[in-house]
């Protein structure tokens, strides 16, 4: 090891250099604050016009059900950010698919969202097949030493896009995420059924839901799946550490900056979807509607001892800022369907499970096989109870 004034010296010697080579790196044309802000108009009215199609298309798919079936309901599943935790979730999803209570059992979602590593795990719920669900399970349970790797000594280095670089991942992601499984997808989204992906970009600095359903719809189509695949990498992609990812000419990282899950909450009086089943089916009663959320994380963060050291501060601050917006996320879906209610939208319900706070880490470290298969396990056993579902606000 060297000595103190030695290591001070390596490490003044190395950020200088950072500082130095800060002025060589690689550059995208700064854009005025003008061209930003009509970008930013034009982006909040498309958003806003795909919003207003989806509620569309998923009244005209539920009012094709309800005259086969007067009691079907509208299901709703999101699936929330959580690394390499996301093992829970896709343990989960296994057990669920063996209740057989009929009013809880797993549903064919009407809409399926995902965010960081749900947006991994959401396409194969979407599909929901016996054989999707065993994929992402086993995928979670098998980690790689290469999903992840530094780049090197000189990681820190500010030209780098990143930490570290993610090639087995986008190896897992190429092999699972294949053209039959893109042309499945494009054609359950073809009977309405639709498939958001939460990511952040960061040019606007706003949440940003891709339509992945219909994106796999173009995909089909171009015969080019390098959108679809990139739009999963960017919302996995933990900022800093994974590269971001230029998409139609924004960087896009992880969707749980702006929002660990995806429900709709920026819908305004009068573009819910029962005010808009109310103009477009008068008369016709709302169809409930049921939220399933699934948090791959614990629902509070857990009381521990910190260490007054700057990393312990960073990284206990920044574990209860993403459980704390997670909460109040949840939170605002009881609000926001308490007010839906109000306002005669139709009954709404909304359930969410999370990692019970009994389990604890068998193993220290990200990405390491026998956590995530203790996870895995663990979903599985609460997936098949019922009884695990929360219904009250957190």
């Amino acid at each position: 090891m060297p000595r103190p004034a030695a290591r001070i010296a390596l490490a003044c010697s190395l950020a200088l250099t950072a500082l130095t080579l800060a002025a060589c790196a690689q550059r995208r044309p700064v854009q005025d604050d003008q061209a930003l802000l009509r970008e930013r108009a034009e982006l909040k009215e498309r958003l806003a016009s795909e919003g207003l199609d989806i509620m569309t298309g998923l009244i005209e798919r539920m009012r094709a059900r309800r005259a086969k079936d007067p009691g079907a309901t509208l299901d709703v599943l999101a699936i929330s950010g959580g690394g390499d935790w996301g093992a829970f979730g896709t343990g989960f999803l296994r057990g669920w698919d063996e209740v057989k209570d009929p009013a809880m059992k797993r549903p064919q979602f009407d809409v399926v969202s995902g965010v960081s590593t749900g947006a991994l795990i959401a396409p194969f719920a979407f599909l929901g097949t016996e054989q999707d669900l065993e994929t992402v399970d086993q995928l979670y349970r098998n980690p790689k030493a290469d999903w992840v790797r530094t780049r090197g000594i000189l990681f820190f280095l500010p030209d780098n896009a990143s930490f570290a670089e993610v090639p087995g991942l986008e190896r897992e992601i190429d092999e699972v995420i294949s053209d039959r499984f893109i042309e499945r997808v494009a054609e359950q989204s073809a009977q309405g059924r639709v498939l958001l992906i939460n990511t952040t970009n960061l040019d606007d600095g706003s949440p940003q839901p891709f339509r992945w359903g219909k994106e796999a719809q173009s995909a089909v189509a171009a015969h080019d799946p390098t959108k679809l695949r990139n739009i999963l990498l960017a919302s996995s992609g933990i900022p800093g550490a994974f590269p971001p990812r230029e998409i139609d000419g924004s960087i896009y990282v992880d969707g749980a900056v702006t929002s660990n899950i995806i429900y709709g909450g920026n819908a305004r009086r009068g573009t819910s979807y029962g005010a808009v089943w109310k103009r477009m089916c008068p008369g016709e009663p709302v169809p409930t509607i049921r939220f399933w959320v699934i948090l791959n994380n614990y629902a509070q963060a857990q009381p521990r001892t910190v260490q007054p050291t700057w990393p312990s501060v960073i990284e206990r601050s920044l574990e209860i800022a993403v459980r704390a917006s997670t909460s109040i996320a949840l939170r605002h879906l009881y609000a926001m369907t308490e007010a839906s209610e109000l306002r005669g939208e139709g009954h709404i319900e909304v359930r969410w499970v999370a990692i019970p706070n009994s389990w604890k880490a068998p193993e220290e470290g990200i990405f390491k096989a026998a956590t995530m298969r203790s996870l895995s396990d663990l979903g599985m056993q609460v997936g098949r109870d019922p009884a695990s579902w929360q219904s009250e606000s957190p």
